[in-house]
């Protein structure tokens, strides 16, 4: 298993497993007792939620302006 990071803060980490080929987010809640919660998706589940996004984008740019 082969993870690549792709994105990384304090709060989230994005990587890809090339073997299970996986996406996979983890979010961390931060604090003295941080929680994590870790998403798993698969290429189409990722297509869709990349699609998601990116209308949010669009939605919260067309407020803005």
């Amino acid at each position: 298993m082969a993870w690549i990071t792709m994105y990384e803060t304090d709060a989230l980490t994005l990587v890809v497993d090339d073997e299970k080929q996986t996406a996979m987010l983890e979010v961390n809640s931060g604090g003295y007792r941080p929680r994590y919660i870790t998403l798993h998706w698969n290429e189409q589940e990722l297509a869709e939620v990349i699609k998601a996004l990116q209308s949010a984008h669009q939605s919260l740019t067309r407020t803005s302006s």
